[in-house]
């Protein structure tokens, strides 16, 4: 058992100082070259290696055609990598740099995909940790990219699948503030489990968080001695919540709008914190020559 792990040990020692002298014996290269090792790292899943040999192209060779698709590649590597900021850099950079150039729609699709998968990993996959309870700020940041697309481009092949993935971070969104309003429920904070369950309902139309929202709003109204507000209510649940919204749009606080009025309730005007996909397991990858794997 030792002497396997002792050559395990030279193997990894062997194979570091292999991809050293790889990087080095590159930065004499031609452009062409450099990226041709960059493209075979990606086609075998060496995100890293991948990077630095992009990176090395784009410090050499920063102008060309070869330079342009590395600033491409090398946002889908970091995404691939796990490096979101720095695959919403790239993709921001791209855009600074080439403003004109077709693939901008793709940088905007791609920002998206890495933020809205922020936080999600093998460890919360297994543990079947509800993805609603993450940090709702990246998938607000990525709702905006994608919408981003399909505002600006409609016709790209980018457009449909940033439809979905709205409308996915809208649902997740939804349960999120579900989430918030179990959790007074839990601690039988009555008021505050109502204004919650009445910014579900208020702000996220169409989506399956909305009678249970509205079993807590009735709850909490009756535990407030509320009766004839959750008389009321439940008359309104009878007649049906509507149940579509054509173009979803996550409610903003960003102008400090107070939390929501519950009727027979004091307000209090305290600032509400604006709500926060589970990420698919496709994207499309960067356009150009380089050829990838298959998406997963």
């Amino acid at each position: 058992m030792t002497r396997a792990f002792i050559l395990l040990l030279v193997a990894v020692f062997l194979t570091g100082c292999a991809g050293g002298t790889t990087i080095n014996a590159l930065r004499d290269s031609d452009a062409d070259t450099i990226y041709e090792a960059a493209s075979a790292a990606m086609n075998r899943g060496d995100w890293q290696t991948a990077i630095e040999r992009l990176e090395l192209l784009q410090a050499q060779y920063p102008f060309g055609p070869e330079a342009t698709q590395a600033q491409l590649d090398v946002i889908y590597t970091y995404y691939r990598s796990g490096d979101v900021a720095s695959a919403v850099a790239a993709a921001e950079r791209f855009r600074r740099i080439n403003p004109r150039h077709e693939a901008v729609p793709y940088t905007w699709y791609m920002q998206g995909v890495a933020l809205e998968e922020q936080g999600e990993d093998v460890i919360k996959r297994f543990f079947n940790i509800d993805m609603a309870q993450r940090d709702p700020r990246p998938r607000e940041l990525a709702f905006d990219a994608f919408q981003t697309v399909i505002d600006r481009y409609p016709d790209t092949q980018y457009a449909d699948d940033s439809r979905e993935r709205i409308n996915a971070i809208y649902e997740e969104s939804a349960r999120h503030e579900l989430a918030i309003a179990e959790f007074y429920v839990g601690l039988e904070a009555w008021v505050a489990a109502a204004r919650r369950a009445t910014f579900v309902i208020d702000n996220y139309p169409g989506t399956a968080a909305l009678e249970r929202a509205a079993d807590i709003l009735e709850r909490s109204y009756r535990a407030l001695e509320l009766n004839d507000l959750a008389e009321n209510l439940a008359s309104v649940r009878k007649q049906g919540f509507a149940q579509e919204i054509a173009d979803p749009t996550l409610p903003s606080t960003e102008s400090g709008e107070a939390t929501p009025a519950i009727p027979g309730l004091d307000n209090g005007g305290r600032p509400a914190p604006r709500p926060g996909t589970e990420g698919r397991d496709e994207e499309p990858v960067p356009p150009g020559p380089t050829e990838m794997p298959s998406p997963l």
